[in-house]
């Protein structure tokens, strides 16, 4: 009698495990549905976003003249971006040397602080043309990665991650036996919701591997983001050592005159000798005289990220200031790299070659359109079950739009706000607003001063006006604010720094920030004191034989003309 008492609640248990996986399953995929479906839907799309920018911007293909066609030093791409922008910042540059197909790519730096992408062709090294801020991979990474709010989109999507294992974990517990059903066809002929049940178990079963590997590196992401971040969690990783720095004797050691910088052929065929294995994927120039040349490449290293290697060459002699290598990094750093390549199904070796990637690229978006599917079939089956047998088409739509509860309850609120959260930032995006490529207001523009025979004209780039008014506004006490100093007749260049500073403020900026960037673009941000009442705006002039020469500013009426108060000294002031 015991015996069959046991027995018949041991089926029971096993039901309830089952059950409760499955209350899980439903929860997670119902409660946040619009947010699974657009990162999900998104990240697919992104998989082919480069084809489809070069699909829609013809700028950005490359034709190679031949099968075997030689690409050009990269640092000629350098070269003559400096040639066609000059006195303009240049950004990362993006060699793409496995596509050949594609052009090379980077953001040029605009006085104000504006941006402009510019295609460059890797067979011949020349300047294609500029590219608009808005394309179709920038829309999509940029909803993929934060639905267009920055860090707390960030931190959202992130979190996706949690909620795609916990769907993928409960829909396995939830299906006992799962490893049976590889191969059992959808039952035909009993009903929509029956098809619709065996599409969506198949299509998960063969999709597991694709929803595993996305859960677990979303999941990873969050650890790190926020949770590590914040200090929540251990942080595990490893974090990168600084790139080295030249001294105030290696710049002294280029003695009293303006050097000259390298070219970045020359950096390149430098880095190119130190490493002959070595593939260049990318260059960032410097942006101050005592930063070095920075040379990304790849030596055939798998899953150790898109820019394994980095090498520090000095931006005036060429020489080979240090590495930081892939084979030198530790596990933690290389498992932080590896999560990111496995997120974007770059699953194999480079070495492999192009057709290879092409494959595992569609192989990447057609597991990425199965993900989607199941989102969609799980809200249809879930409609279609609980359907009540008499309610109208009206009544099933208000038990879904009704303020106080419905099938997603509070959750419902979630999807609303993301939905409104990713067009509003699309909106903000196609409009010119906030965003990585956006129109700079003109500032505020400073009247002109001489120091040590250095024009200077300042232009503050204010905090917006109240109510969301064209043009800078006011320079307001205790605002933050960007510096940019220009320098006249291009004498920028004969300046071994530039610093920026205010009189009464605090910190950094009552000691000088030195300016970052080339002549006309230079910039450095500075907070103004709480009271302007006697500041002054004070830029320095360092130039390599030791001199220091500093004009000054008041800003209690910005851009109003007086005389010249500048300084002239041998000695360098605190920075």
């Amino acid at each position: 009698m015991q015996a069959t008492q046991n027995n018949a609640r041991a089926p029971r248990a096993r039901w309830s495990a089952a059950r409760a996986a499955n209350i899980v399953h439903r929860a997670v995929g119902l409660w946040f549905l619009v947010l699974l479906t657009l990162v999900m839907g998104t990240g697919t799309l992104a998989v082919y976003a480069p084809e489809l920018d070069r699909l829609v911007f013809p700028v950005l293909r490359a034709s190679p003249p031949g099968p075997q066609a030689a690409r050009v030093n990269p640092g000629l791409l350098y070269d003559n971006l400096l040639r066609a922008y000059p006195g303009m910042g240049v950004a990362h540059i993006e060699t793409a040397p496995h596509e050949p197909h594609a052009a090379a790519t980077t953001h040029v730096l605009l006085p104000g602080g504006a941006k402009r992408a510019v295609a460059l062709d890797p067979y011949t090294g020349a300047v294609l043309g500029e590219i608009p801020a808005l394309t179709v991979r920038h829309v999509l990474s940029r909803a993929h990665a934060v639905l267009f709010q920055g860090l707390i989109g960030f931190y959202v999507v992130n979190f996706s991650g949690v909620l795609l294992l916990a769907a993928v974990v409960s829909g396995l517990f939830a299906y006992r036996r799962f490893w049976r059903s590889f191969f059992t066809p959808p039952r035909l002929g009993r009903g929509a919701r029956i098809l619709l049940g065996d599409l969506h178990r198949l299509v998960a079963l063969w999709c597991l591997p694709f929803l595993l590997v996305i859960a677990l590196t979303g999941t990873w992401y969050f650890y790190n983001f926020p949770l590590a971040q914040f200090d929540l969690v251990p942080d595990v990783v490893a974090s990168q050592a600084a790139p080295p720095r030249l001294s105030e004797a290696d710049l002294d050691a280029l003695g009293p005159q303006t050097p000259r910088r390298a070219s970045g052929e020359s950096v390149v065929d430098a880095v190119r000798a130190a490493y002959p294995d070595m593939t260049i994927l990318g260059l960032v120039p410097p942006l101050n005289a005592n930063m070095p040349f920075v040379v990304y490449g790849d030596r055939g290293e798998y899953l150790k990220g898109r820019n394994p290697n980095a090498v520090y060459v000095h931006p005036f002699t060429a020489r080979i200031m240090g590495a930081d290598l892939a084979e030198d990094a530790p596990l933690a750093r290389y498992a932080f790299e590896a999560m990111s390549q496995l997120h974007h199904g770059e699953l194999l070796p480079r070495s492999w070659g192009p057709l290879a990637a092409a494959v595992m690229k569609f192989l990447w978006f057609l597991f990425g359109v199965g993900a989607c599917f199941l989102t969609v079939s799980g809200l249809l089956i879930h409609l279609r079950r609980a359907r009540p047998a008499r309610a109208g088409l009206g009544r099933r739509v208000w038990n879904w739009v009704k303020p106080w509860g419905g099938p997603m309850g509070v959750f419902k609120y979630v999807n609303v706000l993301v939905v409104v959260a990713l067009a509003a930032g699309l909106v903000r995006v196609a409009s010119g607003g906030p965003g990585p490529v956006r129109a700079a207001s003109p500032g505020v523009e400073l009247a002109a001063r001489s120091a040590g025979g250095f024009d200077i004209v300042p232009v503050i780039m204010a905090p917006p006006r109240a109510g969301g008014a064209d043009g800078p506004g006011p320079l307001r006490p205790g605002a933050r604010v960007m510096v940019f100093p220009r320098i006249a007749d291009g004498r920028f260049d004969e300046a071994r720094a530039v610093v920026v500073g205010v009189t009464g403020a605090a910190g950094s900026s009552a000691r000088g920030v030195q300016a970052k960037g080339a002549a006309n673009t230079a910039f450095a941000p500075l907070a103004l004191p709480g009271d302007l009442a006697g500041a002054e705006l004070w830029v320095e002039v360092r130039t390599w034989d030791g001199g220091a020469h500093r004009a000054r500013w008041p800003l209690g009426a910005p851009g109003a003309a007086g005389p010249p108060q500048a300084t002239t000294s041998t000695a360098r002031s605190e920075q």
